[in-house]
């Protein structure tokens, strides 16, 4: 890069920060989302959409999904079980997460939902896989 590019691509920054007004934070850089975040709604909609399958046969008794019923069961568990990763580790220190659980903060959405969360995973979907894979 020559001198004379250089100078001019000082003028031009020199310029942009002449026109900002208080402090910019070095999270306020990035402004699109990230891969983590977007990839967690799929896997969440992944999740309900093989929970609704499997709840088709045994609420509504739909027979014609009667056949991949226990698959939909296990594939609803298995991306249950990783659909939070996107976000811890988007967020940067994922081996703090038990604090949710462990100090909750009652106003908080994220400490809410990782208690709905943890209901839906153990209240709802682990019993009904155990039910379903019991011996009878």
């Amino acid at each position: 890069m020559n001198a004379g590019a250089l100078e001019d691509l000082y003028e031009q920054l020199a310029h942009q920060l002449s026109q900002v007004v208080g402090f910019i934070y070095p999270n306020e850089v990035e402004t699109h989302w990230s891969i983590l975040i977007v990839v967690y709604p799929y896997l969440t909609g992944i999740v309900a959409g093989a929970f609704i399958l499997a709840s088709l046969v045994k609420v509504f008794n739909v027979v014609e999904v009667q056949p991949i019923y226990r698959l939909a069961l296990l594939t609803a568990l298995s991306f249950m079980l990783i659909a939070g990763m996107p976000l811890q580790l988007h967020l940067g220190h994922p081996e703090r997460a038990y604090e949710i659980f462990v100090t909750p903060q009652p106003t908080s959405a994220m400490a809410m939902f990782g208690f709905v969360y943890l209901w839906y995973l153990l209240g709802i979907l682990l019993v009904e896989v155990w039910f379903e894979y019991r011996h009878q």
